[in-house]
């Protein structure tokens, strides 16, 4: 949360205290919605907010049926290790873990409720304008800020009341590890009617914590972490990376997870490539639970390999852009196979597939590039950096520079490698498929270190 502390008003509300963790259900009052935005952000929600049809018709109800509205909708649920009973069905909440504390569940109901105030605010024509560019919760705070002092003088006029449960731990020591223990898993079940995928509930477990780390700047804020986030590039497509440097780690360590790996899976199954990561980082040998069900890895073997992670989005784009001019030196006609398309600046005909418009971009640093073609013509190549790597010492760590290696060996591996293409009948789901083509590359590289 921005602030530590709300003070939400009910118009009615019940409380029950039986268990070691303690809820208050009831309705707030509009004016205490207004305050819960002031501070709120939604970091303890499995999944991001994001303007859409459900949004529309959280909206509509607001406009046309309010009354109904507390009957309509689930409203929000609210988690607060801190709750403290006033007079007048007052309930004062202090938030100081974003990660357990928080909107667990209604992001969608809070997204629609302020962009509905907002435009009783400021009327529907300015309100378009302000709101022109909104489409996640993040993006309403310099909004509603903007036109605060408009939101102050409407909200007498806003007579509307929202469900909302509010969960805390019981005032004892009991109380507090039962709220950090369940907390995760509340906010899981009460999402699960989004279809929460396996990369969300992951992020929200700490799970990524190191790989969000590991990887460069640039591309932490591009990655979607958790549902609705909106981020070009899929959790699950780094995830599926970590397992090359994953892979080196060796079989004494006894991680089951990666003593099975199957290569294939990188470009064939990436949801196993996820449960496999998260059931390896749930090992209490691996990662230890620092609050509730969240957990820090604590490795430093499984640690150096997601490490590797800084290098290995990069090296990806870099195969993925010197793969066709390797591949036409061995056997000129890359061009040529019906899944590669091209660039050539004058001879884009939107009735003829092989040529783009525009150039193509790398998958991960968006560079641009000529050709445009599936990554299982790559994926065997990607694998083989494994190679490249070594466990030393207790840790993962490159034995040679992958890209000189890769500048001074590719060209030379394709001599070999584009046969083992024809031979699939230039179909990448075939190369990209195939066991045996991720050992002719692994071999290949391991040959050319020595």
């Amino acid at each position: 949360m921005k602030s530590h502390t709300v003070i939400l008003k009910f118009d009615e509300a019940c409380r029950s205290e039986r268990y070691s963790l303690q809820r208050i259900e009831g309705t707030i009052t509009a004016d205490s919605m207004i305050r819960l935005i002031d501070i709120a952000d939604l970091h303890a929600n499995p999944r991001e907010a994001k303007v859409g049809s459900v949004t529309e018709a959280i909206t509509e109800t607001l406009e046309t049926s309010t009354d109904l509205f507390p009957f309509k909708s689930k409203g929000i649920l609210i988690a607060s290790a801190n709750c403290r009973e006033l007079e007048r069905s007052r309930f004062e909440l202090s938030f100081g873990d974003e990660d357990i504390e928080g909107v667990l569940d209604g992001g969608h109901n809070m997204l629609a409720i302020a962009l509905f105030i907002i435009r009783q605010a400021l009327g529907e024509k300015e309100a378009k304008k302000a709101l022109r560019s909104v489409r996640r919760w993040e993006e309403v705070s310099p909004v509603w800020t903007k036109y605060r002092s408009e939101i102050e003088d409407v909200k007498k006029d806003l007579g509307f009341f929202v469900p909302t449960e509010i969960i805390f731990p019981k005032d004892s020591a009991e109380g507090r590890d039962a709220y950090e223990g369940a907390i995760l898993e509340i906010a899981q079940a009460r999402n699960n009617n989004a279809q929460l995928t396996e990369e969300t509930k992951a992020n929200k477990a700490g799970h990524y914590d190191a790989l969000r780390d590991a990887l460069d700047r640039p591309l932490v804020e591009e990655v979607e972490w958790k549902t609705n986030d909106g981020g070009r590039i899929k959790a699950r497509d780094l995830v599926a990376l970590t397992w090359v440097p994953l892979s080196v780690l060796p079989e004494s360590l006894g991680l089951s997870e990666v003593n099975s790996f199957n290569p294939v899976n990188i470009y064939r199954n990436k949801g196993y490539c996820v449960n496999a990561f998260n059931l390896l980082m749930q090992r209490d040998e691996v990662s230890q639970k620092t609050k509730g069900d969240i957990r820090e890895l604590t490795n430093p073997a499984v640690k150096s390999a997601i490490k590797i992670m800084r290098e290995i989005p990069e090296l990806f784009d870099y195969v993925y852009t010197s793969f066709p001019d390797a591949y036409n030196d061995a056997s000129p006609g890359f061009g040529r196979i019906s899944s590669v398309r091209i660039f050539e600046p004058g001879k884009y005909n939107a009735r003829e597939k092989k040529y783009l418009a525009a150039p193509p971009k790398t998958k991960f640093y968006q560079r641009d590039t000529k050709f445009d073609f599936p990554e299982g013509f790559i994926a065997p190549v990607v694998w083989a950096l494994r190679e490249l790597l070594e466990f030393k010492e207790g840790a993962v760590a490159w034995r040679t520079d992958p890209k000189k290696f890769l500048d001074a060996n590719l060209r030379k591996f394709m001599q070999v490698y584009h046969g083992f293409i024809a031979m699939a009948n230039y179909d990448p789901q075939k190369v990209g498929k195939t066991n045996s083509t991720y050992q002719l590359a692994c071999n290949d590289f391991k040959a050319r270190l020595k």
